[in-house]
């Protein structure tokens, strides 16, 4: 008998093998020859169709499916066992549920459809929940009725359970943007409008329409916020930006009228054109948490003030303390800041009359310009500590205090409030004067007779400069350098005398910055006899009014440091430039460097660097301090930067000069 089957079931993949393979002849449906043409064609659309099909055929419901049907059967013993089976054995887990399907079929009420079907299916050796989309048609046999079911189907497990899982996320985040009470807001940038949640409507007293323009929101931001806001909105659509939006801003509703701080972060989304298509994010109230942690930081600061005057005195009940409040300009100070300022009434202190008029006269200037520079942020980090004397209104008693607080800002960088303590160290103040004197009077005894040898070694030297034995001059020159050296020690004792009494002169001039430099490089040079290599890389002629003295000295020091505490033949290089209203001088050395707790306290007084490469380096530890005292006196500063090992680079910094005006006379 001719094999007319054969030719509807070729190709197929898998299971077009298994279809030509199996035995059907022994089976509920006999040889393939006796099929009719219908089931024949239906089984060849199947197999060459990417798209899941199954079919149901005769009484029995015989079984076959094609390789997409496949992995919808898992890894068990379904499969290839589900090929010819019937439909009661093989889907005994489902058959309720399927059954009357396929009899709805049967009978002839016209086909189905099902989306997102649950039927589930024993599978991968358990029984599974399974979601389908698929439609139930009929299928004629060769009289013209109904001979079998075709499924054409697409298993959604993966899409259901995906939305499912969405659905629980927005779930769980509802419930905990609910739970950390944040506001939530999503801007369409096409309209500019915007839609939000109740919660944000309330703080922002927004209706309850579905929509809004952004400018209902914008308008309630505080004004001195409002621009910064709205730059920060502009630039996160800006696809340069990355979208990124974080900011913090004061809101006034306008029924209430009570700030509210809220901190906004939002993520804008951009097209393939760069251009935003979304604009969303979240509000949360920080109020609360702000001012919990403003209270925080000044409960700290004011214990850490506390712990570090208990350092200096033997008792903490030594201390005083004030409170200005710089919004409301009003000033609270405990009875012990009273008393050090000689105060007996119990009325409202202020800052002008209470504080200023009871500074000693000599101290009242610098004290005042010690407090304007903290309340501006961007020369102060607001730290204060400082010495200053008192004269008692009441009982006209000199006292020396160390005050020391903090100036806290809001984010605009404004000064808000400014608290700390005050410490009587008049004790410890008269001694430290007292040595100070010593200081002065053996420096001065010192100094006549070192005046008077230094005189008669240049008088000898000059006398023996021809003299063929070279061991005289040369013994005398190391012995006028050793004279300098003591000179250059008790001169430094005696300006740090005269700092300390106030008693420093200052005679300032007009000069320029790289003459000085070069000036003292040449200095150096000499002194240090091609140890080094000092490299000046940029100096310009820059105008400065300045003690060039005591400029030079400061220089000096730290060349005079940079090649003290480096290795020979490493280079030193220095650069003199203009950097807004400041003359900046750097000196960078590739020396030892120093560490992070040295850096801290390198400009206190009589604090030396102790470590291997200073054990056999003399020196009483004054040179930095008064370095930073004459930088201080002409309201400038001097820093480092350095690391370990790596070398280290001084800064001076001093305001620019304005050019000096010249007058000219008549003819």
């Amino acid at each position: 008998m001719e094999n007319k089957y054969e030719l509807y079931f070729e190709g197929g993949g898998e299971m077009g093998a298994l279809i030509r393979s199996y035995d059907w002849a022994s089976g509920d449906l006999g040889h393939p020859n006796t099929w009719s043409l219908n089931l024949l064609n239906t089984i060849s659309i199947m197999l060459n169709s990417r798209f899941p099909m199954f079919l149901w055929w005769g009484p029995q419901l015989i079984q076959f499916y094609n390789d997409a049907y496949r992995p919808s059967l898992g890894n068990s013993s379904k499969h290839p066992r589900a090929l010819g089976q019937r439909g009661a054995d093989c889907w005994k887990e489902t058959w309720p549920t399927i059954k009357p399907l396929i009899d709805q079929i049967l009978i002839g009420d016209g086909s189905t459809w099902n989306e997102d079907q649950l039927i589930p299916i024993y599978r991968n050796g358990r029984l599974e929940d399974a979601y389908w989309t698929f439609s139930y048609s009929r299928v004629l046999d060769a009289c013209g009725k109904t001979g079998g079911v075709l499924v054409i189907c697409t298993e959604t497990t993966k899409k259901v359970n995906a939305f499912n899982e969405l659905l629980q996320a927005k779930s769980e985040l509802e419930f905990a943007i609910a739970a950390a009470e944040l506001g939530t807001w999503d801007l369409n940038p096409a309209t500019n409008h915007f839609t939000c949640n109740e919660r944000l409507k309330s703080w922002f007293g927004l209706p309850a329409n579905s929509e809004l323009p952004l400018s209902r929101a914008t308008e309630v931001i505080a004004e001195t916020d409002r621009q910064r806001v709205t730059d920060a909105i502009s630039g996160a659509m800006a696809f340069e930006s990355g979208g990124r939006y974080d900011i913090e801003y004061t809101i006034l509703n306008p029924e209430l009228q009570e700030p509210r701080l809220v901190k906004a972060k939002g993520q804008a989304l951009f097209n393939e054109q760069q251009e935003v298509k979304r604009f969303s994010g979240t509000l949360q109230d920080v109020t609360g948490e702000r001012n919990a942690m403003q209270e925080l930081k000044d409960t700290n600061r004011k214990l850490e003030m506390a712990l570090e005057q208990s350092r200096l005195s033997k008792t903490a009940a030594q201390l005083g303390t004030f409170d200005l409040d710089l919004v409301n300009g009003t000033m609270e100070w405990d009875e012990r800041c009273r008393m050090l300022f000689g105060i007996t009434h119990q009325d409202s202190v202020s800052y002008s009359h209470d504080f200023l008029t009871g500074l000693h006269p000599e101290d009242r200037d610098r004290v005042s310009k010690v407090i304007e520079n903290l309340y501006n942020k961007s020369v102060s980090k607001g730290d204060y500590d400082i010495e200053y004397r008192t004269i008692g209104a009441a009982d006209g008693k000199l006292r020396w205090i160390r005050a020391i607080g903090k100036v806290f800002f809001n984010t605009e960088d404004v000064a808000v409030r400014f608290i700390g303590s005050v410490l009587d160290i008049t004790d410890r103040k008269l001694e430290e004067l007292r040595k100070d004197d010593f200081i002065s009077i053996v420096s001065h005894e010192l100094k006549t007779p070192l005046t008077t040898l230094s005189a008669m070694i240049q008088l000898l030297k000059l006398k023996l400069e021809s003299d063929t034995e070279a061991l005289i001059p040369g013994g005398i020159d190391k012995a006028y350098r050793q004279i300098k050296k003591m000179n250059v020690l008790i001169n430094s004792f005696l300006d740090v005398a005269r700092f300390q009494s106030g008693k420093m002169d200052m005679n300032r001039n007009h000069f320029y910055i790289s003459e000085l430099v070069k000036e003292m490089v040449d200095q150096v040079v000499f002194t240090a006899n091609g140890t080094h290599s000092i490299d000046i890389s940029l100096c310009e002629d820059i105008l400065v009014y300045a003690d060039r003295e005591k400029i030079g000295s400061v220089l000096l020091n730290i060349l005079s440091n940079a090649t003290k505490f480096s290795t020979q033949g490493s280079s030193i290089e220095i650069r003199c430039y203009k950097e807004g209203d400041e003359v900046k001088i750097s000196v960078r050395d590739e020396g030892y460097g120093i560490s992070p707790a040295d850096q801290e306290r390198l400009f206190e007084k009589f604090y030396r660097v102790r470590n291997k490469f200073t054990t056999n380096t003399s020196g009483f530890g004054i040179g930095l301090y008064l370095c930073r005292q004459v930088m201080d006196d002409h309201n400038g500063r001097i820093q480092v930067e350095s690391i370990e090992g790596k070398g280290s680079t001084f800064l001076l910094a001093l305001p620019k000069a304005t050019i000096p005006t010249i007058s000219y006379g008549a003819n």
